[in-house]
């Protein structure tokens, strides 16, 4: 199982709405005739523009014959296109495994640190020795005093799955909550079941 890019995408969701929002308002506004009236009340002169007026005038057109405005619309449309493929990298399904533990933080009892590849390990073999458990997968996220565990297991199409789920938070859950002198704050397994049954010309007696 892999991190998704959720809060970034739900980020950017919400500023573009609010400018979807803002520009909605902005042209009920213009339409209801409400721009004048407005415009006076905040010491400006604006007026509505009529059916026949061109969207780009003569001050557009010479503002856009300046060298200066030409490089500044390269360099935001580079901008904006620099931060589309960041949002697009983003989407990459990422591990997001954890840093390296910090067990022990007073200077003077010393520094320990633990690799999180150690214990996810160990929760994997513990995984594996279970009944039915073909394969297993785990990946620790957060920090020692409030760690994410992500397990991924394939399992046979005899296996409880309910039994399964239990032997795995009563046994390597628990276990790594032990090693780590806490609880693991937040738990996801996946379940796949292999249902391809082998096909064998042998019979052995």
């Amino acid at each position: 199982m892999r991190h998704h890019a959720g809060g970034l995408n739900r980020t950017w969701l919400a500023v573009v709405g609010l400018v979807l929002l803002l520009v909605g308002a902005a042209g009920i506004v213009v339409g209801a005739g409400l721009l004048t009236p407005l415009g006076r009340a905040v010491g400006l002169q604006l007026t509505r523009p009529a059916p026949d007026d061109k969207v780009a005038g003569r001050a557009t057109a010479s503002a856009f014959a300046s060298t200066g405005v030409v490089t500044l619309v390269v360099v935001v449309g580079v901008v904006l296109a620099l931060l589309g493929l960041a949002w697009l990298v983003a989407q990459v399904p990422r591990t997001g495994s954890a840093r390296p533990l910090r067990l022990e933080d007073d200077p003077a009892r010393g520094l320990t640190r633990l690799e999180a590849g150690a214990l996810t390990d160990a929760v994997e073999a513990q995984i594996q020795a279970l009944d039915g458990v073909q394969s297993a997968s785990a990946v620790l996220r957060g920090d020692a005093r409030g760690p994410d565990l992500t397990v991924k297991v394939t399992a046979g199409d005899r296996t409880d799955v309910r039994r399964l789920l239990q032997a795995i938070e009563a046994g390597p859950v628990r276990d790594l909550g032990e090693a780590l002198d806490t609880q693991v704050r937040r738990l996801g397994v996946q379940v796949e079941v292999d249902t391809g049954r082998r096909r064998t010309h042998r019979i052995t007696l």
